[in-house]
């Protein structure tokens, strides 16, 4: 029977011996929650900094992040969500029973379904034909053509709320380990804060998305998904601090950490 675990197995205390295999894989794990965190918080700088040098015409703040599927960075976009969902499904995947690992598998999955279903083209023309039709619009994936734009818009919205729910539920667990090990309750309070903004960045794309708010020039949509995704790679990069610096620094001493620094958290 499976029993799901919340507590992190032991790891090494010292991480700077290459040869242990223990430490390896603590090394790995790092660089994986590293990567996730880089990618999170660099993707809307990237998209609108490859619109300003590879679409013509001036920049422009698109609906959501996810119109960019519609656009001449679909490649930029699709990539950059496969390949943190991919490294969210096999994140932890040595220890498979915690509930970390279960919600960030979730999350990877529930990524991947939301660019293998994108969100409805904009800036469509008044009676311009659905996808769905033939012959097929200009701009229609597969999945958009076989099931029309309503219903994959409506899967890829719940596949993307379902993942940062997801997410926001990984950066309460790392404050529960914060908290836990007697670690940093600044850090603590930082990634409930971050967890917070995850889910309140939900809701204002949720409402943004049905009620067309704008926040200014740009649409609470795009508002709430950006910040969302920077609040869940500042929350991975947060998790993983001690760790890069105890690497960094191999003449700290081992027992001036925790385990809770030194130990991915569960």
């Amino acid at each position: 029977m499976l029993t799901l675990r919340t507590e992190p197995f032991p790891r090494p205390r010292d991480l700077s011996d290459a040869t242990d295999p223990a430490v390896l894989y603590v090394r790995s794990y790092l660089l994986i929650r590293t990567v996730v965190g880089v990618l999170g918080v660099l993707l809307p700088v990237a998209l609108l900094a490859g619109e300003a040098v590879g679409v013509p015409g001036p920049v422009q703040v698109r609906d959501s992040l996810s119109a960019y599927y519609h656009t001449g960075l679909q490649d930029l976009f699709v990539g950059s969500i496969s390949v943190i969902a991919f490294l969210l499904a096999t994140y932890l995947a040595g220890q498979p029973r915690t509930a970390e690992f279960l919600l960030s598998l979730t999350a990877g999955v529930a990524l991947l379904v939301v660019v293998a279903f994108p969100i409805a083209r904009s800036g469509l023309p008044a009676g311009a034909p659905m996808c769905g039709s033939t012959p097929q619009p200009p701009g229609c994936s597969p999945v958009e053509q076989a099931l029309g734009e309503g219903v994959t818009e409506h899967v890829h919205e719940v596949a993307a709320a379902v993942a940062f729910l997801a997410l926001a539920g990984v950066s309460f667990l790392f404050a529960r380990a914060e908290r836990r090990e007697g670690g940093s309750r600044a850090a603590a309070t930082a990634h409930v804060a971050f967890g917070v903004l995850m889910l309140a960045a939900e809701v204002l794309a949720l409402v943004g998305s049905v009620r067309g708010l704008r926040v200014g020039p740009v649409s609470a949509l795009y508002v709430g998904e950006v910040v969302a995704l920077w609040a869940f790679g500042a929350s991975w990069l947060l998790a993983g601090r001690d760790l890069w610096l105890r690497l960094v620094d191999r003449r700290r001493r081992p027992a001036a950490l925790g385990v809770h620094d030194l130990a991915p958290r569960g």
